[in-house]
Protein backbone atom coordinates (compact mmCIF):
# COMPACT_ATOMS: atom_id res chain seq x y z
CA UNK A 1 0.00 0.00 0.00
CA UNK A 2 1.09 3.65 -0.46
CA UNK A 3 2.39 5.15 2.75
CA UNK A 4 0.51 8.10 4.24
CA UNK A 5 3.67 10.03 5.22
CA UNK A 6 6.18 11.78 2.98
CA UNK A 7 5.84 13.66 -0.31
CA UNK A 8 3.73 12.16 -3.10
CA UNK A 9 5.69 10.84 -6.07
CA UNK A 10 5.10 9.95 -9.71
CA UNK A 11 6.71 6.97 -11.46
CA UNK A 12 7.11 7.10 -15.25
CA UNK A 13 8.01 3.86 -17.05
CA UNK A 14 9.48 4.49 -20.51
CA UNK A 15 11.40 7.71 -21.19
CA UNK A 16 10.91 8.00 -24.92
CA UNK A 17 9.12 10.89 -26.62
CA UNK A 18 6.05 10.88 -24.34
CA UNK A 19 8.03 10.12 -21.18
CA UNK A 20 10.39 13.05 -21.67
CA UNK A 21 7.47 15.39 -22.39
CA UNK A 22 5.92 14.33 -19.08
CA UNK A 23 9.19 14.99 -17.29
CA UNK A 24 9.33 18.47 -18.80
CA UNK A 25 5.76 19.32 -17.79
CA UNK A 26 5.56 17.71 -14.35
CA UNK A 27 9.03 17.82 -12.81
CA UNK A 28 8.60 21.41 -11.62
CA UNK A 29 5.94 20.34 -9.11
CA UNK A 30 6.38 16.58 -8.59
CA UNK A 31 8.95 14.17 -7.19
CA UNK A 32 9.48 11.89 -10.20
CA UNK A 33 11.04 8.47 -10.63
CA UNK A 34 11.86 7.75 -14.29
CA UNK A 35 12.57 4.18 -15.45
CA UNK A 36 13.95 3.21 -18.87
CA UNK A 37 15.66 0.08 -20.20
CA UNK A 38 18.28 2.05 -22.18
CA UNK A 39 21.37 3.11 -20.20
CA UNK A 40 22.33 5.58 -22.93
CA UNK A 41 18.90 7.15 -22.80
CA UNK A 42 19.11 7.50 -19.02
CA UNK A 43 22.50 9.25 -19.32
CA UNK A 44 21.14 11.76 -21.89
CA UNK A 45 18.10 12.51 -19.74
CA UNK A 46 20.27 12.91 -16.63
CA UNK A 47 22.32 15.54 -18.47
CA UNK A 48 19.23 17.34 -19.75
CA UNK A 49 17.63 17.52 -16.32
CA UNK A 50 20.81 17.89 -14.27
CA UNK A 51 19.39 20.94 -12.49
CA UNK A 52 16.34 19.04 -11.19
CA UNK A 53 17.01 17.40 -7.84
CA UNK A 54 13.48 16.02 -7.68
CA UNK A 55 14.06 13.56 -10.57
CA UNK A 56 15.44 10.08 -9.84
CA UNK A 57 16.43 7.98 -12.85
CA UNK A 58 16.68 4.17 -12.88
CA UNK A 59 18.00 1.90 -15.63
CA UNK A 60 16.14 -1.40 -15.92
CA UNK A 61 13.49 -3.60 -17.50
CA UNK A 62 10.06 -2.41 -16.33
CA UNK A 63 8.72 -5.99 -16.43
CA UNK A 64 11.43 -7.29 -14.07
CA UNK A 65 10.96 -7.60 -10.31
CA UNK A 66 14.68 -6.76 -9.94
CA UNK A 67 14.03 -3.31 -11.45
CA UNK A 68 11.05 -2.73 -9.17
CA UNK A 69 13.18 -3.53 -6.13
CA UNK A 70 15.35 -0.49 -7.00
CA UNK A 71 12.30 1.78 -6.76
CA UNK A 72 11.29 3.40 -3.47
CA UNK A 73 7.60 2.55 -3.68
CA UNK A 74 6.45 4.49 -0.64
CA UNK A 75 4.26 7.50 -1.47
CA UNK A 76 3.97 6.77 -5.20
CA UNK A 77 0.64 8.37 -6.06
CA UNK A 78 0.69 7.84 -9.82
CA UNK A 79 2.26 5.25 -12.12
CA UNK A 80 2.43 6.04 -15.85
CA UNK A 81 3.52 3.65 -18.60
CA UNK A 82 4.43 5.16 -21.97
CA UNK A 83 5.98 1.91 -23.23
CA UNK A 84 4.77 0.77 -26.65
CA UNK A 85 5.09 -2.95 -25.85
CA UNK A 86 1.63 -3.90 -24.54
CA UNK A 87 2.94 -7.01 -22.77
CA UNK A 88 5.39 -4.90 -20.75
CA UNK A 89 2.61 -2.45 -19.77
CA UNK A 90 0.45 -5.39 -18.68
CA UNK A 91 3.30 -6.70 -16.54
CA UNK A 92 3.74 -3.27 -14.95
CA UNK A 93 0.07 -3.35 -13.93
CA UNK A 94 0.31 -6.90 -12.63
CA UNK A 95 3.42 -6.24 -10.54
CA UNK A 96 2.01 -3.02 -9.09
CA UNK A 97 -1.34 -4.54 -8.15
CA UNK A 98 -0.60 -8.20 -7.39
CA UNK A 99 3.02 -8.30 -6.24
CA UNK A 100 3.40 -5.01 -4.34
CA UNK A 101 -0.31 -4.42 -3.68
CA UNK A 102 -0.07 -0.73 -4.66
CA UNK A 103 -3.26 1.33 -4.72
CA UNK A 104 -1.61 4.08 -6.77
CA UNK A 105 -3.49 5.43 -9.79
CA UNK A 106 -2.11 3.75 -12.92
CA UNK A 107 -2.27 5.25 -16.40
CA UNK A 108 -1.23 3.29 -19.50
CA UNK A 109 -0.63 4.72 -22.95
CA UNK A 110 -2.10 1.96 -25.09
CA UNK A 111 -0.78 1.74 -28.65
CA UNK A 112 -2.49 -1.59 -29.46
CA UNK A 113 -6.14 -0.70 -28.86
CA UNK A 114 -7.35 -4.23 -29.64
CA UNK A 115 -5.99 -5.38 -26.27
CA UNK A 116 -7.80 -2.88 -24.06
CA UNK A 117 -9.93 -5.54 -22.33
CA UNK A 118 -6.82 -7.25 -20.92
CA UNK A 119 -6.23 -4.27 -18.62
CA UNK A 120 -9.72 -4.13 -17.11
CA UNK A 121 -8.96 -6.33 -14.09
CA UNK A 122 -6.23 -3.96 -12.89
CA UNK A 123 -8.47 -0.90 -12.39
CA UNK A 124 -6.43 1.55 -14.46
CA UNK A 125 -6.94 4.44 -16.87
CA UNK A 126 -6.27 3.84 -20.56
CA UNK A 127 -4.88 6.65 -22.73
CA UNK A 128 -4.94 6.11 -26.50
CA UNK A 129 -2.39 8.41 -28.18
CA UNK A 130 -3.54 7.52 -31.70
CA UNK A 131 -7.16 8.36 -30.87
CA UNK A 132 -6.26 11.65 -29.17
CA UNK A 133 -4.07 12.76 -32.07
CA UNK A 134 -6.67 11.69 -34.66
CA UNK A 135 -9.48 13.52 -32.86
CA UNK A 136 -7.35 16.65 -32.60
CA UNK A 137 -6.63 16.58 -36.35
CA UNK A 138 -10.27 15.86 -37.22
CA UNK A 139 -11.36 18.74 -34.99
CA UNK A 140 -9.06 21.07 -36.93
CA UNK A 141 -10.17 19.84 -40.35
CA UNK A 142 -13.89 19.31 -39.70
CA UNK A 143 -14.56 22.73 -38.23
CA UNK A 144 -18.25 22.00 -37.80
CA UNK A 145 -17.69 19.65 -34.88
CA UNK A 146 -15.20 19.08 -32.09
CA UNK A 147 -14.47 15.94 -30.07
CA UNK A 148 -13.58 16.57 -26.42
CA UNK A 149 -10.28 14.92 -25.49
CA UNK A 150 -9.39 16.66 -22.24
CA UNK A 151 -12.63 16.36 -20.26
CA UNK A 152 -14.84 13.44 -19.27
CA UNK A 153 -13.38 10.10 -20.29
CA UNK A 154 -11.68 11.60 -23.33
CA UNK A 155 -13.10 8.80 -25.50
CA UNK A 156 -15.29 10.90 -27.76
CA UNK A 157 -18.34 10.70 -25.49
CA UNK A 158 -18.67 14.49 -25.57
CA UNK A 159 -18.89 16.40 -28.86
CA UNK A 160 -19.74 19.92 -29.92
CA UNK A 161 -21.57 20.32 -33.24
CA UNK A 162 -22.30 23.45 -35.26
CA UNK A 163 -25.72 22.92 -36.82
CA UNK A 164 -25.84 23.61 -40.56
CA UNK A 165 -28.83 24.54 -42.67
CA UNK A 166 -28.59 21.24 -44.54
CA UNK A 167 -29.49 19.24 -41.39
CA UNK A 168 -33.08 17.98 -41.53
CA UNK A 169 -33.26 18.10 -37.71
CA UNK A 170 -33.38 21.89 -37.73
CA UNK A 171 -36.56 23.32 -36.15
CA UNK A 172 -37.47 19.95 -34.63
CA UNK A 173 -38.55 19.92 -30.99
CA UNK A 174 -36.12 17.89 -28.89
CA UNK A 175 -38.93 15.77 -27.48
CA UNK A 176 -39.38 14.34 -30.97
CA UNK A 177 -35.80 13.11 -31.22
CA UNK A 178 -36.12 10.30 -28.62
CA UNK A 179 -32.37 9.73 -28.20
CA UNK A 180 -30.90 6.28 -27.74
CA UNK A 181 -27.56 6.31 -25.87
CA UNK A 182 -27.14 10.07 -26.37
CA UNK A 183 -28.54 13.34 -25.09
CA UNK A 184 -28.25 17.04 -25.90
CA UNK A 185 -26.69 18.61 -22.80
CA UNK A 186 -26.53 22.26 -23.86
CA UNK A 187 -27.26 24.62 -26.73
CA UNK A 188 -25.31 27.84 -27.38
CA UNK A 189 -27.22 30.42 -29.41
CA UNK A 190 -26.28 34.06 -30.04
CA UNK A 191 -23.79 34.02 -27.18
CA UNK A 192 -26.25 32.57 -24.67
CA UNK A 193 -26.42 29.18 -22.96
CA UNK A 194 -29.72 27.29 -23.28
CA UNK A 195 -30.39 24.30 -21.02
CA UNK A 196 -32.58 22.19 -23.34
CA UNK A 197 -36.11 21.05 -22.56
CA UNK A 198 -38.47 18.92 -24.60
CA UNK A 199 -40.03 22.00 -26.20
CA UNK A 200 -36.71 23.51 -27.33
CA UNK A 201 -35.84 23.42 -31.05
CA UNK A 202 -32.45 23.15 -32.74
CA UNK A 203 -31.74 26.21 -34.91
CA UNK A 204 -29.34 26.86 -37.77
CA UNK A 205 -26.09 28.24 -36.32
CA UNK A 206 -26.54 26.63 -32.90
CA UNK A 207 -23.55 25.09 -31.19
CA UNK A 208 -24.85 21.92 -29.55
CA UNK A 209 -23.09 19.90 -26.84
CA UNK A 210 -24.00 16.22 -27.04
CA UNK A 211 -23.01 13.44 -24.64
CA UNK A 212 -23.40 9.71 -25.12
CA UNK A 213 -21.93 6.49 -26.49
CA UNK A 214 -18.93 7.42 -28.72
CA UNK A 215 -19.96 5.02 -31.52
CA UNK A 216 -23.51 6.42 -31.56
CA UNK A 217 -22.22 10.02 -31.53
CA UNK A 218 -19.94 9.38 -34.48
CA UNK A 219 -22.96 8.34 -36.53
CA UNK A 220 -25.13 11.11 -35.13
CA UNK A 221 -22.71 13.74 -36.47
CA UNK A 222 -23.59 12.66 -40.01
CA UNK A 223 -27.28 13.23 -39.31
CA UNK A 224 -26.78 16.61 -37.61
CA UNK A 225 -24.27 17.99 -40.10
CA UNK A 226 -25.43 16.52 -43.38
CA UNK A 227 -28.86 15.01 -42.91
CA UNK A 228 -27.48 11.63 -43.99
CA UNK A 229 -29.77 8.70 -43.03
CA UNK A 230 -27.97 6.46 -40.53
CA UNK A 231 -30.58 3.86 -39.54
CA UNK A 232 -30.11 1.75 -37.44
CA UNK A 233 -26.87 3.26 -36.13
CA UNK A 234 -28.70 5.59 -33.74
CA UNK A 235 -29.84 2.43 -31.94
CA UNK A 236 -26.90 0.06 -32.52
CA UNK A 237 -24.38 -0.93 -35.17
CA UNK A 238 -25.77 -4.32 -36.21
CA UNK A 239 -28.84 -6.38 -37.04
CA UNK A 240 -29.46 -9.50 -34.98
CA UNK A 241 -31.30 -12.67 -36.06
CA UNK A 242 -31.91 -16.13 -34.62
CA UNK A 243 -31.00 -19.01 -36.89
CA UNK A 244 -32.82 -22.31 -37.34
CA UNK A 245 -33.78 -24.22 -40.47
CA UNK A 246 -37.46 -23.42 -39.87
CA UNK A 247 -36.68 -19.67 -39.78
CA UNK A 248 -34.76 -19.34 -43.05
CA UNK A 249 -37.29 -16.95 -44.58
CA UNK A 250 -36.91 -14.56 -41.65
CA UNK A 251 -33.14 -14.95 -41.82
CA UNK A 252 -33.23 -13.93 -45.49
CA UNK A 253 -35.40 -10.92 -44.59
CA UNK A 254 -32.92 -9.93 -41.89
CA UNK A 255 -30.10 -10.11 -44.44
CA UNK A 256 -32.09 -8.06 -46.98
CA UNK A 257 -33.02 -5.38 -44.43
CA UNK A 258 -29.49 -5.17 -43.06
CA UNK A 259 -28.00 -4.94 -46.56
CA UNK A 260 -30.19 -1.94 -47.39
CA UNK A 261 -29.37 0.12 -44.30
CA UNK A 262 -26.22 1.42 -42.62
CA UNK A 263 -25.86 -1.62 -40.33
CA UNK A 264 -22.38 -3.10 -40.18
CA UNK A 265 -23.02 -6.80 -39.62
CA UNK A 266 -25.72 -9.40 -39.16
CA UNK A 267 -25.20 -11.11 -35.82
CA UNK A 268 -26.45 -14.70 -36.01
CA UNK A 269 -27.69 -16.52 -32.89
CA UNK A 270 -28.17 -20.28 -33.32
CA UNK A 271 -31.62 -21.10 -31.95
CA UNK A 272 -32.03 -23.87 -29.38
CA UNK A 273 -28.74 -25.54 -30.19
CA UNK A 274 -29.24 -25.76 -33.95
CA UNK A 275 -25.93 -26.60 -35.69
CA UNK A 276 -25.35 -23.74 -38.14
CA UNK A 277 -22.22 -25.40 -39.57
CA UNK A 278 -24.24 -27.61 -41.90
CA UNK A 279 -25.83 -24.45 -43.40
CA UNK A 280 -22.63 -22.44 -43.53
CA UNK A 281 -22.44 -22.24 -47.33
CA UNK A 282 -26.06 -21.05 -47.47
CA UNK A 283 -25.33 -18.41 -44.84
CA UNK A 284 -22.29 -17.13 -46.74
CA UNK A 285 -24.35 -16.81 -49.93
CA UNK A 286 -27.18 -15.01 -48.11
CA UNK A 287 -25.28 -12.52 -45.95
CA UNK A 288 -22.48 -10.19 -47.02
CA UNK A 289 -21.04 -9.58 -43.52
CA UNK A 290 -21.94 -11.67 -40.48
CA UNK A 291 -20.76 -13.05 -37.16
CA UNK A 292 -22.02 -16.20 -35.46
CA UNK A 293 -22.72 -15.63 -31.77
CA UNK A 294 -23.56 -17.82 -28.77
CA UNK A 295 -26.75 -19.88 -29.11
CA UNK A 296 -29.98 -18.70 -27.45
CA UNK A 297 -32.79 -20.84 -26.09
CA UNK A 298 -35.70 -18.43 -26.63
CA UNK A 299 -36.53 -15.08 -28.18
CA UNK A 300 -36.46 -13.22 -24.87
CA UNK A 301 -32.89 -14.30 -24.22
CA UNK A 302 -32.16 -13.03 -27.74
CA UNK A 303 -33.76 -9.64 -26.98
CA UNK A 304 -31.64 -9.27 -23.84
CA UNK A 305 -28.26 -9.84 -25.51
CA UNK A 306 -25.77 -7.07 -24.76
CA UNK A 307 -24.32 -6.83 -28.26
CA UNK A 308 -24.69 -3.56 -30.16
CA UNK A 309 -27.84 -4.57 -32.02
CA UNK A 310 -29.91 -1.83 -33.64
CA UNK A 311 -32.70 -4.16 -34.83
CA UNK A 312 -33.68 -7.62 -33.56
CA UNK A 313 -35.42 -9.76 -36.20
CA UNK A 314 -38.11 -12.07 -34.81
CA UNK A 315 -39.95 -14.69 -36.92
CA UNK A 316 -43.66 -14.08 -36.40
CA UNK A 317 -46.14 -16.61 -37.75
CA UNK A 318 -49.74 -16.09 -36.78
CA UNK A 319 -50.98 -18.44 -34.06
CA UNK A 320 -54.12 -16.60 -32.99
CA UNK A 321 -54.32 -17.06 -29.21
CA UNK A 322 -50.71 -17.83 -28.28
CA UNK A 323 -49.44 -14.81 -30.21
CA UNK A 324 -51.17 -12.41 -27.83
CA UNK A 325 -49.11 -13.57 -24.83
CA UNK A 326 -45.90 -13.95 -26.83
CA UNK A 327 -46.08 -10.51 -28.45
CA UNK A 328 -47.06 -8.83 -25.18
CA UNK A 329 -43.87 -10.17 -23.62
CA UNK A 330 -41.84 -9.05 -26.65
CA UNK A 331 -43.29 -5.52 -26.32
CA UNK A 332 -42.38 -5.42 -22.63
CA UNK A 333 -38.90 -6.95 -23.06
CA UNK A 334 -37.55 -5.12 -26.12
CA UNK A 335 -35.41 -2.06 -25.58
CA UNK A 336 -34.36 -1.66 -29.21
CA UNK A 337 -36.38 -1.76 -32.46
CA UNK A 338 -37.46 -5.22 -33.53
CA UNK A 339 -38.79 -6.56 -36.83
CA UNK A 340 -41.72 -8.95 -36.71
CA UNK A 341 -40.70 -10.84 -39.82
CA UNK A 342 -43.55 -12.08 -42.02
CA UNK A 343 -41.52 -12.32 -45.23
CA UNK A 344 -43.09 -9.40 -47.15
CA UNK A 345 -39.78 -8.43 -48.72
CA UNK A 346 -38.30 -7.08 -50.94
CA UNK A 347 -40.36 -4.08 -49.86
CA UNK A 348 -42.12 -2.00 -52.50
CA UNK A 349 -42.85 0.75 -50.01
CA UNK A 350 -43.15 1.72 -46.34
CA UNK A 351 -46.33 2.49 -44.43
CA UNK A 352 -45.78 4.56 -41.26
CA UNK A 353 -48.51 4.33 -38.65
CA UNK A 354 -48.89 7.58 -36.71
CA UNK A 355 -50.98 5.87 -34.02
CA UNK A 356 -48.16 6.39 -31.57
CA UNK A 357 -47.28 8.51 -28.57
CA UNK A 358 -44.50 10.06 -30.67
CA UNK A 359 -45.64 10.27 -34.31
CA UNK A 360 -42.87 12.69 -35.38
CA UNK A 361 -40.09 10.36 -34.30
CA UNK A 362 -41.81 7.42 -36.01
CA UNK A 363 -42.19 9.37 -39.24
CA UNK A 364 -38.53 10.43 -39.07
CA UNK A 365 -37.40 6.79 -38.92
CA UNK A 366 -39.73 5.86 -41.78
CA UNK A 367 -38.31 8.61 -43.97
CA UNK A 368 -34.73 7.53 -43.15
CA UNK A 369 -35.42 3.93 -44.17
CA UNK A 370 -37.25 4.97 -47.35
CA UNK A 371 -34.28 7.13 -48.36
CA UNK A 372 -31.82 4.31 -47.69
CA UNK A 373 -33.88 1.73 -49.58
CA UNK A 374 -34.95 4.19 -52.29
CA UNK A 375 -38.60 3.18 -51.96
CA UNK A 376 -41.69 5.35 -51.38
CA UNK A 377 -43.28 5.87 -47.98
CA UNK A 378 -46.65 7.06 -46.78
CA UNK A 379 -48.21 7.90 -43.42
CA UNK A 380 -51.57 6.83 -42.01
CA UNK A 381 -53.50 7.72 -38.86
CA UNK A 382 -56.53 5.85 -37.61
CA UNK A 383 -59.04 7.92 -35.63
CA UNK A 384 -62.72 7.66 -34.70
CA UNK A 385 -65.27 9.48 -36.92
CA UNK A 386 -65.70 13.19 -36.13
CA UNK A 387 -69.08 12.69 -34.45
CA UNK A 388 -67.54 10.20 -31.99
CA UNK A 389 -64.26 11.98 -31.26
CA UNK A 390 -63.51 13.53 -27.90
CA UNK A 391 -61.26 16.53 -27.26
CA UNK A 392 -58.19 14.33 -26.85
CA UNK A 393 -58.69 12.64 -30.22
CA UNK A 394 -59.28 15.99 -31.95
CA UNK A 395 -56.00 17.25 -30.50
CA UNK A 396 -54.22 14.08 -31.64
CA UNK A 397 -55.49 14.52 -35.20
CA UNK A 398 -54.51 18.19 -35.18
CA UNK A 399 -51.01 17.24 -33.96
CA UNK A 400 -50.54 14.64 -36.74
CA UNK A 401 -51.70 17.08 -39.40
CA UNK A 402 -49.21 19.63 -38.07
CA UNK A 403 -46.36 17.11 -38.08
CA UNK A 404 -47.04 16.17 -41.70
CA UNK A 405 -47.02 19.86 -42.62
CA UNK A 406 -43.73 20.40 -40.74
CA UNK A 407 -42.06 17.47 -42.46
CA UNK A 408 -43.23 18.58 -45.88
CA UNK A 409 -41.58 21.92 -45.11
CA UNK A 410 -38.35 20.25 -43.89
CA UNK A 411 -38.06 17.95 -46.90
CA UNK A 412 -39.62 20.39 -49.35
CA UNK A 413 -41.88 17.71 -50.81
CA UNK A 414 -45.42 16.43 -50.46
CA UNK A 415 -46.10 13.44 -48.20
CA UNK A 416 -48.81 10.91 -48.96
CA UNK A 417 -50.95 10.95 -45.81
CA UNK A 418 -54.27 9.24 -45.12
CA UNK A 419 -56.63 9.77 -42.19
CA UNK A 420 -58.61 6.56 -41.62
CA UNK A 421 -61.90 7.26 -39.86
CA UNK A 422 -63.39 4.48 -37.76
CA UNK A 423 -61.95 1.98 -35.30
CA UNK A 424 -58.18 2.72 -35.57
CA UNK A 425 -57.12 -0.93 -35.51
CA UNK A 426 -59.78 -2.23 -37.91
CA UNK A 427 -59.39 0.65 -40.36
CA UNK A 428 -55.59 0.35 -40.37
CA UNK A 429 -55.73 -3.40 -41.02
CA UNK A 430 -58.28 -2.88 -43.79
CA UNK A 431 -56.01 -0.28 -45.42
CA UNK A 432 -52.98 -2.57 -45.19
CA UNK A 433 -54.72 -5.37 -47.12
CA UNK A 434 -53.94 -3.44 -50.29
CA UNK A 435 -50.27 -3.06 -49.37
CA UNK A 436 -48.69 -6.41 -50.09
CA UNK A 437 -44.88 -6.44 -50.20
CA UNK A 438 -44.67 -3.39 -47.92
CA UNK A 439 -42.97 -2.75 -44.60
CA UNK A 440 -45.16 -1.46 -41.78
CA UNK A 441 -43.48 0.81 -39.25
CA UNK A 442 -44.92 1.77 -35.89
CA UNK A 443 -43.75 2.79 -32.44
CA UNK A 444 -45.20 2.16 -29.00
CA UNK A 445 -44.93 3.44 -25.44
CA UNK A 446 -43.33 0.74 -23.30
CA UNK A 447 -45.07 2.12 -20.22
CA UNK A 448 -48.56 1.81 -21.69
CA UNK A 449 -50.62 -1.09 -20.40
CA UNK A 450 -51.38 -4.01 -22.71
CA UNK A 451 -54.44 -6.05 -21.77
CA UNK A 452 -57.46 -7.63 -23.38
CA UNK A 453 -59.55 -4.72 -22.11
CA UNK A 454 -57.11 -1.95 -23.09
CA UNK A 455 -57.19 -0.91 -26.78
CA UNK A 456 -53.43 -0.56 -27.22
CA UNK A 457 -53.57 0.37 -30.89
CA UNK A 458 -49.91 -0.22 -31.93
CA UNK A 459 -49.89 -3.61 -30.21
CA UNK A 460 -53.05 -4.89 -31.93
CA UNK A 461 -51.97 -3.53 -35.33
CA UNK A 462 -48.62 -5.28 -35.00
CA UNK A 463 -50.29 -8.51 -33.90
CA UNK A 464 -52.92 -8.66 -36.63
CA UNK A 465 -51.07 -7.17 -39.60
CA UNK A 466 -49.93 -9.51 -42.39
CA UNK A 467 -46.98 -7.26 -43.23
CA UNK A 468 -43.49 -7.45 -41.80
CA UNK A 469 -43.61 -4.85 -39.05
CA UNK A 470 -40.79 -2.77 -37.59
CA UNK A 471 -41.70 -1.88 -34.01
CA UNK A 472 -39.85 0.84 -32.12
CA UNK A 473 -40.14 1.00 -28.31
CA UNK A 474 -40.26 4.48 -26.81
CA UNK A 475 -39.31 5.30 -23.24
CA UNK A 476 -36.65 8.04 -23.21
CA UNK A 477 -37.65 11.67 -23.48
CA UNK A 478 -36.46 15.20 -22.67
CA UNK A 479 -39.75 15.92 -21.02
Amino acid sequence: MVSEGGKSKLAIFGLGFFGIKLLEKLSKKWEIIGIDISEDNIKKIAEKFSDRENIELITGDASSILTWKKIKLQNIRYIVSTIKDTDVSLEICRIAREVFNLDSSIMVMLFDESREEEFEKYDISIIKPAEIITNAVVSKIEKNYTIATNIGLGKGEIIEVNILSKSHLVDRKLKYLKPSKWKIAAIYRNGELIIPSGEEKIKVGDRVIIIGDPVVLENLVNILLKGIPQFPLQFGTDFGAVYHKKYKKSFEEASYFKRNTKAHKLLIYPFRGYDVRKDFEYIKKTVDNFEIKTAVNDFFEFLKTKDSIGVHVIPFIKKPFLNWFFLKKVFKTAKKPFLLSRGTFPYKGIVVSLNSSDPAFTLEIGIEISRLMKIPFEAIFGVMPSELRGIEEEEALKERNGIISDFEHIYKTGIRYSVLEGNPVKETLKYLKEKEDHLLLLSFNKNEEISIFNPNVPFYIAKESKLSTLCIPLEESYE
